[in-house]
């Protein structure tokens, strides 16, 4: 057999075992299983959301000139903690990804407010 029928059947069952791994029918007696499974996938993301919204609803209620000063503040924190790594002197490593993080949502809030007023920096 050649590559060219190989190929189309390996994707033929590499699809048929993706579909098959934890999604439920969507037909039939399947309907109920799937809005179930959908209710549990909404909570799920709800609760995470719940868990990292803290910070975002913080942000979210400052002005745009505001922000940008968080975000000015939070890149030389940043600066400060990259710079102390490559010199040995920083302990808590992970605080490195947690200001990426924060800048990055900061980021984001501002990208949305520009969005919905419509304004540019």
């Amino acid at each position: 057999m050649s590559s060219v029928t190989r190929k189309p059947k390996r994707l033929e069952r590499y699809r048929g075992a993706r579909q098959a791994k934890g999604r439920p029918e969507p037909q039939g007696a399947g309907k109920a299983a799937a809005r179930a499974a959908k209710a549990v996938a909404l909570r799920e993301a709800v609760a995470r959301a719940a868990k990292t919204g803290h910070a975002m609803r913080e942000f979210s209620a400052l002005g745009l000139d505001d922000l940008r000063l968080k975000l000015a503040e939070a890149r030389k924190e940043l600066f400060t903690l990259r710079f102390r790594l490559a010199t040995s002197q920083l302990e808590n490593v992970a605080a490195i990804p947690a200001a990426k993080r924060r800048i990055a949502r900061i980021l984001t809030i501002i990208k949305q407010k520009e969005v919905v007023d419509g304004s540019r920096p």
